[in-house]
Formats: C-alpha cells, structure tokens, sequence
C-alpha cells in the first residue's frame, strides 16, 4: 500500500480523504513525543486539513515565508492560492507553478505525500502537465496516483483514469483513497459504473460516520436521475456545512431538475453568491445572462 504500511496518521489520513477534516485535526492533535521529522509531517497534515476547512489565512499566520522546509514551502503557496481563490492573478499562478516546478526540479520536493500536494497546487493553477510529472515520480504511492487519476479526469481523459486505477488496484484496493478514485471514474463513466460508484460512496460512508460524502452521493444520485434523493442529501450536506460553495452549487443544479419551486433555486443561488461569488457556476450563469440581455437589446 505504498507510504501507507507503516504510517502512524495512518487513520487522520483517512480522515482528511474522506472530508471530515475537524475529526482528522483532532486525531493529529492525539500525536505527541514525535520525532523531528514525525512531528513536520504531522504539522503538514494539519495546515492541509486547515486548507480542506477553508482557512488559508491560519496556514499564512503559521508558516513564515521565508520558511526553508520544502513542505512549508509549498503548503503556503497553497494556502496563497487557497486564499486568493478565483481572484488569483496570472502572474500569482506562474509564480506559485514555478517555485513548486523548481523545489522538484532540485530533488528538494521528498516522498509521495508531499509531492501529491505539489500536483494538487498544480493542478489548482491549472499547469496539469507539471502536475503529471511530479506525480509520476511516485507510481507506487497511492495518493499520488489517485491524484493522477483525478488530473486526468480534469482534463477529459477518462480513459487514461481508468487505467491508472486499474493499475492501482493491482497492488492496493483497501485504502479509502484508492476506493474515492474508483468512485470518481465510476462516477465519470455511464451506466452500471455510476452504480458501482455510489456502492462504494455508500459503503465508504458506513465505514466512516464522521465521512463527509453527502455531496458525492448526491452527484450520483443526479447522475442516475435520482433527483428528490439527490436533493435530500444535499440538504444534509448544507446542514453541516452552510457555506460549502460546491455544495449549494449542486443545490442550484439540482433544483432545476427536481421540479422544485422557482424560489427553491433562486434562494440555493443567492446562497452561492454571498458564499462564492467568484464560483464558476456564478460565472457561468452571470455570462449568460449577459449574452441574453446582449441578444435582447439587438431585437428591441
């Protein structure tokens, strides 16, 4: 199973795959008499929890930037990215690729963990090639090849995914992550494999009560054109999480095929915007409304 045979944060690892990123800092918190370099991957595991929470600015306060371990290093040009959001400049996303490109480069970029955050900050500044090529450097850690799995499904490749995934279940099927990938090419797939998907969302939520897969089971459940399930479930996730933008995101989606009330939607929609007013969904739908006014002005 890769790094994961003899790692003592073995199950706040899961934690933190799984969404419940409360439960996993606290099952860091439980850590103590480490050694030097224990105690650096237990405080990287908590800034990435931090980050999964949202709260980049904690991760700021806490990592200098002049910091000289390479997993500072690149932990706070995720946490600046994390924060900057949508609003993040050109020139910001060049600058964080590159820092990340060349602690790799120089062999300073270790281990399987960190490099999966170096491609997971790639991947978030949209350079998806440098991302591959850092990841592949660890074929034989899990996180890092479920990271290429779900770079290729950002890029369409659903093929390749699936291979990577195939490949992987050769040597390791029982890790929570390794299952999560399969779910998510399941999920990209059609037919029984959307199915097979929410199988194991489903069983991943019974094995862990603290796992946060609401939303995932609900994408599923869309999919699968389970709409008044979808919606329920959805519900549930907001209830954890009132501000979650991806998950009112899905809310707008899936009103609008629930045959839900109008105001349902508008109500889920005015939520996305003071929650992420930058969201591409926002976007997209601000876009769009702008083309029909354009197009509405020309005919009056």
């Amino acid at each position: 199973m890769g790094d994961l045979l003899v790692d003592e944060f073995y199950a706040a690892r899961n934690l933190l795959y799984l969404g419940a990123h409360q439960q996993a800092l606290e099952a860091l918190a439980g850590h103590t008499h480490l050694s030097a370099e224990r105690e650096a991957e237990k405080r990287s595991l908590q800034y990435r929890a931090l980050l999964a929470q949202g709260n980049a600015q904690a991760v700021l306060d806490a990592v200098p930037a002049g910091a000289s371990e390479p997993a500072q290093q690149v932990l706070r040009q995720l946490a600046l990215v994390v924060r900057a959001g949508a609003a993040l400049a050109d020139e910001d996303r060049a600058r964080a690729a590159a820092q990340v490109e060349a602690l790799a480069g120089s062999g300073a970029v270790l281990g399987g963990s960190l490099a999966a955050v170096a491609a997971q900050l790639l991947l978030a500044v949209g350079d998806t090639e440098a991302a591959l090529r850092i990841l592949a450097l660890y074929p034989r850690n899990v996180e890092c090849v479920c990271t290429m799995a779900a770079a290729y499904l950002g890029i369409n490749r659903r093929d390749l995914a699936q291979k990577v995934v195939a490949q992987t279940r050769e040597w390791c099927e029982d890790a929570p992550v390794a299952q999560l990938a399969e779910a998510w090419t399941g999920l990209a797939a059609a037919g029984a494999k959307r199915a097979e998907a929410l199988y194991i969302y489903e069983e991943l939520a019974q094995a862990s009560p603290h796992a946060r897969l609401q939303m995932p089971l609900a994408v599923c459940r869309m999919h699968m054109g389970q709409f008044p399930e979808a919606h329920a479930l959805l519900l549930e996730a907001l209830e954890k999480d009132p501000q979650a933008p991806d998950v009112l995101a899905n809310l707008v989606v899936c009103a609008s095929h629930a045959a839900l009330p109008a105001d349902a939607r508008s109500e889920h929609l005015a939520q996305l915007r003071l929650a992420a007013p930058a969201h591409p969904l926002v976007a997209e739908l601000d876009a769009k409304s702008a083309e029909f006014d354009a197009a509405a002005a020309k005919l009056a």
